[in-house]
């Protein structure tokens, strides 16, 4: 009820809104231009919650990555640590997994992406971003369930055009960025070539090692050629190559209990258990991944009608190396290599502005995702028996009433003093099929009626195979893994419809939706056994009622939406110190409301707000993960917080130009403000794996030219340098201690950027 209340209170304000007469002409917003319909139009006319990035907001606001977008946005939470890359809106968060599909779908240029490490190379000369709220299965398709972000490179030009920025700031950090769009032909072809090199010192010290953490090296190039075959046909095709690499997650223990510290403690004298940017893994942790995507975008004009084919090859190898257990002694490491493909056609058709209006299509996939892991226990045979030997010398009065986990392990290490590895392969081949429409319907100017469906069919095989080197005690000891086989193949089906309803009245819109959207079943390559690998579909149905106004002559816009989604068969992972348990086990419900206001006093000055809610609770999950340490093995969930689902988000933001002298210089300044509500970080919903509310202030001042051929700017994120949890988790082998990472300390950076 107080949500309804709070739609129509802004509805019946928008009203005096337009009653204001101006002393002064302000300055229109300039029209975002979306493509969240799959047809160019305004984001203020489009009847859904969708936050937008411009490429002017995001260069104002020295935003670079996709987590900066997700802080700037309400109810979307993104982490991108290497390894570890999750995405979550309106509380719903995708699990690392890379045998799950995301709930949150990806897409760059109208390429949906099957795996969100494609992430770390596509923040590269965009034009917009756009974050779709809610299940987007009839026009984006599978694993929206949650959502989608909508990516849009900049596209070649018919004019010069160059343009460069160099950044410099704490931690050694040096990026180079540079753009080129050269007319080749005139009104025929153009080329557009961005390029970025990006290196960065980490910001954890790693005692054991003597080296920094979360290092950042970086590159990416991205050319697109657009050729105007005739006034109705043109081709864009793009080419992207990307190197991401960096060595380490940022691991801290922040709780030991008496077994974790004292042998850990052996091989650390160093050894503490708080959060102070400090980390103690012994192994040489890394990740390097390299990407290759090509997409041919065709658009054939007839009449007032548009047929668009998108057809790319994608794909991607990465080696990610792991301290399994985070910590200094030589207890487990963990080995990937993933060499992931993809290829996608969609072909839709779309009708012209009227009184009816249509889109057609039809949308096929395929990727094959090969794996190979090396669970590895004592990785290292040359400290082997000092191992052992510490720990029958040292340990002598602790092993005895230590019952869970290192009494279990205790047999088999005192028996064996040899390595104990789990050898992993997985294969996985999906394909995808798919049919879909949306119709609109024109009632009246005033009334618009909405009818999309979607019917698709996929099949997955999978080859997942583990093998033992040794023995395999130690592994089954300290985490529960069996040797086993498993061949499979799975077939789905699913229609996702959608209806809505648009009225729109002097410049404000009110719109109701009601929509469905499916996330796939399919293999859990981190399965300990053969039993936990197999999870089934996930579907989700969602209501939404929004209001849209723009106001004062284009001077400020402000959008609203109440919403509810409910979830069925959720696809839900545990990480339980010594495996990941994944199962279709919740039943789920997240409602709330989102909130985003624009405005633009004068020229030159730029004021935004948002705020969101989310509720975000298990209706029914009676067989949860419990808290380490618990005496039962099942906890009831039901009515619980989901994890990192903060019930609160809130930003505030401004940006202005002061003019020193007149159309030569001006002087800027601008601040972003965040506030996020407290989270759980995990499924157990354990007290210790939690961040409380925290706010984050980023400040950037610089001077520019008005005529926007040059700007220089200094950036500070983070202005009161907070430690915030990014991320934590029970800490392995050892139950009742913690580990986890932080978000970036105090950042200060400079750059300087010339257009021509």
């Amino acid at each position: 009820m107080k949500k309804i209340l709070l739609l129509s209170v802004l509805v019946a304000s928008s009203y005096a809104w337009s009653d204001v007469k101006e002393k002064k002409r302000r300055d229109y917003i300039e029209e975002v231009i979306v493509t969240a319909q799959k047809r160019a139009e305004s984001a203020q006319d489009v009847p859904l919650s969708v936050s937008v990035m411009s490429a002017e907001r995001m260069q104002a606001s020295a935003i670079k990555s996709f987590e900066d977008v997700a802080l700037a946005s309400p109810n979307t939470d993104i982490n991108m640590t290497p390894g570890y890359v999750q995405v979550g809106m309106r509380g719903l968060n995708s699990p690392i997994n890379d045998g799950m599909e995301q709930s949150v779908g990806f897409y760059v240029d109208g390429i949906y992406y099957g795996k969100l490490a494609f992430l770390q190379d596509a923040f590269l000369d965009l034009s917009r971003v756009e974050l779709l709220k809610g299940p987007q299965g009839t026009l984006f398709g599978k694993n929206t369930v949650a959502g989608a972000i909508n990516v849009s490179s900049a596209t070649p030009i018919h004019e010069w055009y160059a343009a460069a920025t160099i950044t410099a700031g704490d931690f050694n950090d040096r990026e180079l960025s540079a753009t080129v769009n050269a007319p080749l032909i005139e009104d025929k072809l153009a080329l557009r070539i961005a390029a970025t090199t990006h290196s960065k010192d980490g910001y954890v010290y790693n005692s054991v090692r003597n080296e920094e953490e979360k290092q950042i090296d970086k590159k990416g190039l991205r050319s697109k050629l657009l050729f105007d075959a005739s006034e109705d046909l043109s081709f864009v095709l793009t080419l992207y190559r990307g190197e991401a690499k960096d060595n380490g997650q940022g691991w801290e223990p922040f709780l030991l209990q008496s077994d974790a510290a004292t042998v850990h403690g052996l091989f650390d004298p160093d050894l503490e258990d708080r959060f102070d940017y400090v980390g103690h893994s012994n192994s040489d942790n890394y990740s390097d991944s390299e990407s290759t995507v090509v997409n041919l975008d065709t658009n054939w004009e007839f009449g007032d009608k548009l047929l668009t084919v998108i057809a790319s090859h994608a794909e991607m190898t990465e080696s990610l190396y792991l301290d399994a257990d985070t910590g200094p002694a030589p207890i487990a490491d963990w080995d990937r290599q993933t060499d992931y493909n993809q290829q996608m056609l969609e072909i839709r058709f779309t009708s012209a502005p009227g009184k009816f209006e249509y889109i057609v299509g039809a949308f096929g996939f395929r990727s094959d995702n090969h794996l190979e892991g090396d669970l590895r226990m004592l990785p290292d045979p040359a400290v082997t028996g000092m191992l052992l030997n510490a720990l029958s010398t040292n340990l002598a009065d602790l092993l005895s009433p230590i019952t869970d986990p290192l009494g279990n392990i205790l047999d088999p290490l005192l028996y064996s003093a040899t390595t104990d590895s789990l050898n992993q392969v997985f294969q996985q081949d999906t394909s995808t099929l798919a049919l879909f429409t949306q119709l609109s319907w024109n009632i009246s100017d005033r009334l618009s009626a909405i009818v999309g469906l979607r019917a698709s069919k996929e099949t997955k095989k999978v080859d997942l195979v583990q093998d033992y080197e040794q023995t395999g005690l130690l592994l089954q000891s300290a985490f529960g893994v069996t040797e086993y086989t498993l061949r499979d193949k799975r077939n789905e089906s699913n229609v996702a419809p959608k209806l809505s309803l648009k009225y729109a009245w002097d410049d404000q819109m009110l719109y109701a939706s009601y929509s469905e959207g499916f996330k796939a079943g399919g293999y859990n390559p981190l399965a300990r056994t053969a039993d936990e690998s197999v999870f089934d579909q996930e579907t989700a149905v969602a209501y939404e009622l929004g209001y849209k106004l723009t106001a004062l002559e284009g001077a400020l816009t402000a959008n609203a939406a109440v919403f509810q989604t409910q979830f069925s068969d959720m696809q839900i992972q545990a990480f339980i110190g010594n495996g990941f348990v994944v199962s279709n086990a919740a039943q789920a419900t997240t409602e709330g409301f989102e909130f985003d206001l624009n405005y633009q006093p004068w020229r030159g000055t730029m004021i935004y707000t948002s705020a969101g809610y989310t509720n975000a609770v298990f209706d029914e999950y009676t067989d949860g993960p419990c808290p380490a340490g618990s005496a039962s093995e099942t906890c009831d969930l039901s009515g619980k917080q989901l994890p990192r689902a903060p019930k609160y988000s809130a930003n505030f933001g401004f940006h202005t130009a002061i003019p020193v002298i007149d159309n030569t210089i001006a002087f800027v300044i601008g601040a972003d403000y965040s506030w996020r509500d407290d989270i759980y970080f995990d499924l157990d919903l354990d007290p210790i794996d939690t961040q409380s509310a925290y706010s984050l202030v980023n400040l950037h001042i610089g001077l520019v030219d008005p005529q926007e051929h040059w700007r220089f700017i200094v950036h500070v994120k983070n202005l009161e340098d907070k430690a915030i949890r990014q991320f934590t988790a029970d800490l392995p082998i050892f139950d009742g201690s913690h580990m986890g990472f932080l978000m970036p300390p105090r950042m200060i950076s400079a750059e300087i950027s010339v257009n021509l």
